[in-house]
């Protein structure tokens, strides 16, 4: 694209207001062209970004849902240890 703007730029017998519009238009079609290349690629980071946060959302869930079974087993044990120990106590006192 460059090259044929500078061929553009070169040409005498084309005139001036139509080279200079050519010229601009064409220098406006590579700023474009940069622009939408630069948005593309933000695009793909943002979906990238998106998918590894739902990803972490998802193992995060996994561990929080494993984290809670654990304590309800412990809370279980416990409780367990605890009738235990007062029923020890009991027998103890009688």
């Amino acid at each position: 694209m460059n090259e044929k703007i500078e061929r553009l730029k070169s040409l005498t017998y084309i005139p001036q207001k139509e080279i200079g519009w050519l010229i601009e238009q064409a220098e406006l079609a590579v700023k474009q062209k940069a622009i939408i290349e630069e948005n593309k690629l933000q695009q793909d980071i943002t979906v990238k970004q998106f998918r590894q946060a739902q990803q972490d959302i998802r193992r995060l869930s996994g561990e929080s849902s494993r984290y809670k079974k654990v304590l309800q087993q412990t809370i279980k044990n416990l409780q367990f240890v605890i009738t235990t120990a007062k029923n020890e106590l009991e027998g103890e006192n009688s």
